[in-house]
């Protein structure tokens, strides 16, 4: 067990940005260990289930999916 703790304190994980991709939509970019990577909604969720299972901090993607939903929230008129 201590060795996944100090696993998931050393991965370094910074939100990047959003992108608008046409005919994919939202997607979200991250640095992670110094890799680009690019999700859609869906990839995020997967994303963190499996790196909550593993014992890493997820907060940045969390956030990351929040902001995610609120950006593709239809707004009423």
């Amino acid at each position: 067990m201590a060795a996944e703790s100090s696993l998931a304190e050393n991965s370094s994980v910074e939100f990047e940005g959003f992108y608008d991709a046409m005919g994919e939509g939202v997607l979200a970019s991250f640095l992670d260990d110094g890799v680009s990577k690019i999700f859609d909604r869906q990839g995020l969720q997967y994303r963190i289930v499996e790196r909550k299972k593993d014992g890493f901090d997820t907060s940045v993607e969390e956030t990351a999916l929040t902001h995610m939903n609120l950006v593709m929230t239809p707004r009423g008129i």
